[in-house]
């Protein structure tokens, strides 16, 4: 599974860079690019809860294996593209596919007893990060003008060999019970939205918290370049270094320290622990005075996002049974979608119209402001609880 995530996240990655310049070269203005990333997550939101419960009604490796094949698809369409909404079509296609990182969690809660969650969950974490980091520099070595479309064309046959990989090594992990009836009522985060009961859930929370924390990072990831080049005059080379060093800590961190951390203090408290530095950092991101400071600020973005993910996801699976993992998972998946769509909406009105320093000061103050929900609203588990 680690590999399999791998792989479809350098598969993913692989776009980053040359996307824009893509998209561009069949006409599409600024706005029209950004609205490439709000369809990608737009996407997420509604059918990452989707994909979950479908992996709980039918088992984890058939939603792996279609989800592999619609990533092959999407990168097939930006290969082949002939005009701008075959673009577009192809981000909502891999936007819905990548919604299967719910059910990659959830297989990881099927195999891992609960005190070890956080853990595994980190390592799956890892992959992820290095995916991002492989991914963005295979694209740019790839990236040619005489053959623009070379990039997508590897990622189709590296999510085509993923397939393969899975479909021969990747066994089942979840045998659903055959439920008499009629089925479930489709999730959907919008449905929740009116439920003041589902709000008082541990489960409400914990989409809160993921909604919160996204809503904080992609504030400051959308505005950062910006920023740096307004306050430091950075320029690309050193915003890409910035940006690499946060995924090589935030690799460190999540395959060699959570799961110590929560083997001592417990996912709820490494999860504010997180909240906390994450705070600090875009608060000392908005007010070092120079720009050699920010690598340190890196450390403390990084980390925190580190310790975050892994504890965030386990808590979800322990207050989840067998039957409901996928589901929940890609709620709160689908609550940090929304918070990716909502964040540089309002970080790029703040750096307009208020100062540049400002997305990374808003994204300090609701990542503390969800630390303190955590703090009250999520209860201790026992160990063993979530089996």
């Amino acid at each position: 599974m680690w590999f399999t995530l791998f792989l479809d996240l350098v598969s993913f990655g692989i776009v980053i860079p040359v996307l824009p310049f893509y998209a561009t070269h069949f006409g599409a203005a600024a706005w029209m690019v950004t609205l490439l990333s709000t369809g990608y997550s737009a996407a997420q939101f509604v059918m990452a809860p989707v994909l979950g419960r479908l992996s709980d009604r039918h088992g984890r490796r058939p939603v792996m294996l279609i989800s592999i094949a619609g990533s092959v698809a999407a990168m097939l369409t930006l290969g082949f593209a002939q005009a701008l909404w075959m673009v577009f079509l192809a981000r909502i296609i891999s936007g819905v596919c990548n919604a299967n990182v719910s059910t990659a969690h959830a297989y990881v809660a099927d195999r891992v007893p609960p005190s070890q969650r956080a853990r595994y969950m980190g390592m799956m974490g890892t992959a992820v990060g290095l995916g991002f980091i492989f991914g963005p520099s295979i694209g740019g070595l790839l990236s040619r003008p005489d053959h623009p479309e070379l990039p997508f064309l590897v990622g189709a046959g590296l999510s085509a060999l993923n397939w393969l990989m899975a479909y021969f090594w990747l066994p089942e992990s979840h045998r659903p019970s055959r439920v008499v009836g009629p089925a479930a009522p489709r999730p959907s985060l919008l449905r929740a939205l009116g439920q003041a009961e589902f709000w008082r859930t541990q489960l409400g929370v914990l989409v809160l918290v993921s909604f919160g924390f996204f809503i904080a990072f992609a504030a400051m990831e959308s505005t950062f370049a910006l920023y740096t080049e307004a306050a430091f005059a950075w320029t690309a080379k050193e915003t890409g270094k910035f940006f690499s060093l946060v995924g090589v800590v935030i690799v460190i961190v999540q395959g060699l320290v959570v799961g110590r951390a929560v083997s001592s203090f417990g996912e709820r408290r490494t999860m504010i622990a997180g909240l906390c530095a994450l705070g600090i950092g875009f608060g000392a991101a908005a007010v070092v005075p120079y720009g050699w400071m920010l690598p340190i600020v890196a450390v403390f973005i990084a980390g925190g996002n580190g310790l975050i993910m892994p504890s965030l996801n386990a808590l979800i699976s322990r207050n989840s049974t067998s039957e409901t993992q996928g589901m929940n998972i890609g709620l709160t998946q689908s609550g940090g979608a929304l918070g990716r769509i909502i964040g540089p909406m309002i970080a790029g009105g703040m750096f307009e119209m208020v100062t540049p320093a400002a997305p990374m000061a808003s994204a300090a103050a609701v990542a503390l402001a969800v630390a303190v929900v955590a703090l009250l609203m999520i209860r201790e588990l026992r160990p063993d609880a979530g089996r």
